[in-house]
C-alpha cells in the first residue's frame, strides 16, 4: 500500500498527465493562512491542487510543515509558491512534500533553467538528494527518487512585460510543466499598476495563453472569485485558473453576513 507521501507525488503527476492531455481544466485555490487547521477545511473543498503562497504570506519552513500535513491522505495537489527563485527555498518545499512549485518572476530562459534545474534530481537538475519527509522520513525513498523527476510539477510565473517578450525563450526550456501567469504584477510592469482589467493587459494575457497552448505548455492564471473572469480565461485556452483564497473567501462571507443582518435585523456594522 502506498504511503500517503507517495499518493501526493502519483497525484501530483496525475495532474501534469491532465494538462499535458488537454483535458478538463483545473481549479487551483490559495493558502495564505498558515494555520493547519484552515488547510484542513480548504483541502476538503474539491480544488485539484491549492498554491500555499509563501511569497506575500507569513510562513517559515515550520508552518509550511504543518500546513502540507494538512494534504495527508487527500486527492488535493499541495503547490508552494516560492518566496524567490532560489534552490535552497524551492529544495525545502519540496523535502518538506510538497507536490510541486510555483516559482517567481521568472523573466528570461535563464532564470527558466535554474528553476528547472532546483526541482529535478541528476542528472536533469541540481536537487539535492535527501527528501526526508516527502519520502515519508526515508521509509520510501527508493520510491520517491524513481519517481519524482517525472512527477513534480514545476510551474514558473510570467508577470513581467520582460518575461512577456522573452516567453518563446521560455517556452523553449525542456521541464517547465506550467507557465503561470501573474496579472497584478504584469499590469504594474506596463504601466497599469492595479488595473489588471485595462485592455493592453487583457490582450497581453491573451497571447501568452495562446502562445503557450501553440508550444504545447499548460498555462494557468491568477484570478478572483467572480465566476465570468474565471470562465474568460478557460474560454481562452487556460489549463487552470488560480482562484480563491482563505481570506477572499472569509471576507465574502462576512460581507454577505453583514448586508443580511442590516436587511432582516436592522443593525449595521461599522
Amino acid at each position: 500500500m502506498d504511503s500517503t507521501m507517495i499518493r501526493t507525488l502519483r497525484q501530483a503527476a496525475a495532474l501534469r498527465r491532465k494538462w499535458n492531455a488537454g483535458q478538463q481544466p483545473s481549479l487551483l485555490g490559495w493558502i495564505t493562512a498558515n494555520d493547519p487547521a484552515m488547510a484542513e477545511i480548504e483541502v476538503e473543498w474539491g480544488y485539484d491542487g491549492l498554491i500555499i503562497d509563501t511569497e506575500h504570506a507569513t510562513f517559515d519552513p515550520p508552518t509550511l510543515r504543518g500546513v502540507l500535513m494538512a494534504f495527508r491522505g487527500t486527492d488535493c495537489v499541495p503547490i508552494v509558491r516560492v518566496t524567490a527563485n532560489d534552490a535552497a527555498l524551492i529544495k525545502i518545499a519540496l523535502d518538506l512534500g510538497a507536490g510541486g512549485v510555483l516559482i517567481p518572476l521568472v523573466d528570461d530562459a535563464t532564470a527558466a533553467q535554474a528553476a528547472v534545474a532546483a526541482c529535478r534530481y541528476a542528472p536533469l537538475g541540481r536537487r539535492g538528494v535527501a527528501p526526508r519527509r516527502a519520502a515519508n522520513y526515508n521509509r520510501d525513498a527508493a520510491t520517491y527518487l524513481a519517481e519524482a523527476n517525472d512527477s513534480l510539477i514545476v510551474m514558473v510565473q510570467i508577470e513581467s512585460y520582460t518575461a512577456y517578450r522573452n516567453l518563446d525563450e521560455i517556452l523553449a526550456v525542456p521541464g517547465i510543466d506550467c507557465c503561470f501567469i501573474g496579472p497584478a504584477d504584469l499590469s504594474a510592469t506596463m504601466g497599469h499598476l492595479g488595473d489588471v482589467r485595462h485592455g493592453e493587459v487583457v490582450q497581453v494575457i491573451l497571447d501568452i495563453i495562446g502562445r503557450c497552448r501553440q508550444a504545447n505548455r499548460a498555462v494557468a492564471i491568477a484570478e478572483g472569485i467572480d465566476p465570468k473572469h474565471i470562465k474568460r480565461w478557460l474560454d481562452a485556452g487556460a489549463n487552470a485558473v488560480g482562484c480563491g483564497n482563505d481570506a477572499a473567501f472569509m471576507q465574502a462571507g462576512f460581507a454577505a453576513f453583514k448586508a443580511n443582518i442590516k436587511e432582516e435585523i436592522g443593525i449595521a456594522f461599522r
